[in-house]
């Protein structure tokens, strides 16, 4: 059965409209004495008009004579359920002010739309396709986008329990109540339930610990919203909401179950989206810059320790190169060798005591920050240091008249420290280099 046939003398008649679509009337070629000039758009093979009826639908289409060959346009017809989604489309369609017709081809014959709606004013053409048999999501993809390069928006439809291709492609689920009433829509549609925390500001819902990235502090929320499937509907309004542009066809963005997926949703959905989705990227471009903030402060921080690395490592080899010529200072001036103790202690900020007869009378190289809380202990004992910079910095903080004196001798190359090992690398850290010169290592 099909809707379309080709007249000998009106051209293309569409047998679903009371006047043919051609200005003419259904029973001038029906049951007529001699049969009406009708033949298929496809195959040329001879038609006659068929009239029954079929639950709550009063049917005309038309149908080949016997042994006509299998063509395009009978396979497209076949099936009581494909013909009726089909008449109830064209018929919403032109309910809602559009034009529609039944099997229009592209000139180039790269596809044939089973309903074509067009709007009053030509701007927009839909296909309405009723697919109720099975076919692949690569094929529907490949139809889908030839539509799409001809400038045709579609709608696919099936009334099929499970379609691989519904999520795929712009298109519905449509099923028929068993006690009648309308056709409803059934799947396909989407609405966009929003939800936020109290505080924008402060997110608090999500538990996702990759969420910041690893960023300190709190993070304003990014909206916790999700798509649902809209409620049953009858597809009368469904095809109206389509030729209104109250509806369209959109890949949803958002949502972990969702997002990639074909919906037709309303602009106020969309626009409840959107909103979630830019506040989604408002909060990772306030990760980024506070990641950017923490790796700075983080180089910063490695900085400072290397520095420090690198100031301790220096005392201990400026300690180390004296202890030599302090012995010798204090014998030339004591008369006896003293006795220099094996590392620096807290007790003479961080310097190395030299001690005579047991008593201490010297230190080598002291912290000079260490120096203004032991001032007024360490003020009758000699500083020993290696250079003019280093006395100026001592002297700086040393009590008032306080003698240090400079030992010149020749400095072992100081290496540059080694890179901090990080979190859970095996290395010399800042608190172990502190310890060792402190000789906490050792207890």
């Amino acid at each position: 059965m099909v809707f379309v046939g080709v007249h000998g003398e009106w051209g293309r008649i569409d047998v679903t409209q009371a006047d043919l679509g051609c200005g003419q009337d259904r029973e001038s070629i029906y049951k007529t004495k001699r049969p009406a000039p009708l033949t298929c758009y496809e195959c040329d093979w001879r038609l006659h008009l068929v009239h029954k009826t079929h639950g709550a639908y009063d049917l005309w289409f038309l149908r080949h004579a016997s042994k006509a060959p299998r063509c395009e346009a009978r396979a497209a017809g076949e099936g009581m359920a494909h013909h009726l989604l089909k008449l109830d489309l064209a018929h919403h369609a032109r309910a809602a002010g559009w034009s529609a017709e039944y099997e229009v081809a592209a000139p180039d014959g790269s596809w044939r739309a089973d309903v074509m709606a067009t709007s009053p004013d030509g701007s927009r053409r839909v296909a309405l396709e009723a697919q109720m048999a099975s076919i692949s999501v690569t094929d529907i993809d490949a139809r889908t986008t030839r539509y799409s390069e001809a400038s045709v928006e579609v709608c696919w439809f099936t009334d099929r329990k499970t379609v691989p291709w519904l999520d795929h492609v712009p298109s519905v689920r449509i099923a028929r109540p068993g006690e009648g009433g309308p056709v409803q829509v059934t799947a396909g549609a989407a609405r966009f339930e929003p939800k936020w925390c109290e505080d924008r500001a402060v997110c608090d819902l999500c538990e996702c610990e990759d969420c910041g990235a690893g960023v300190d502090g709190p993070l304003p929320c990014e909206g916790h919203g999700t798509w649902e499937p809209a409620a049953p509907f009858p597809l009368e309004r469904f095809v109206a909401a389509i030729c209104t542009n109250a509806t369209r066809p959109h890949r949803l963005r958002v949502g972990w179950g969702t997002k990639g997926k074909w919906r037709w949703i309303t602009r106020r959905y969309f626009e409840l989206e959107e909103e979630q989705l830019q506040a989604h990227i408002r909060k990772y471009q306030i990760v980024e810059r506070l990641l950017a903030v923490q790796q700075r402060q983080h180089k910063a921080r490695q900085a400072a320790e290397q520095e420090h690395l690198a100031a301790i490592e220096a005392l201990l080899q400026r300690q180390k190169a004296l202890a030599k010529p302090a012995v010798e200072f204090v014998y030339h001036e004591a008369g006896t060798y003293p006795s220099v103790a094996r590392e620096g202690s807290p007790e003479f900020a961080m310097g190395v005591p030299v001690y005579v007869r047991g008593k201490p009378h010297a230190v080598i190289c002291p912290v000079a920050g260490r120096l203004p809380a032991l001032r007024r202990r360490l003020a009758s004992l000699v500083f020993f240091v290696a250079s003019e910079r280093e006395r100026s910095r001592v002297a700086a903080q040393a009590a008032p008249g306080q003698r240090i004196e400079i030992l010149t001798t020749e400095l072992p190359a100081v290496s540059p420290p080694a890179v901090l090992p990080q979190r859970g690398q095996v290395g010399l850290t800042v608190r172990q280099a502190v310890n060792r010169m402190l000789g906490l290592d050792r207890m």
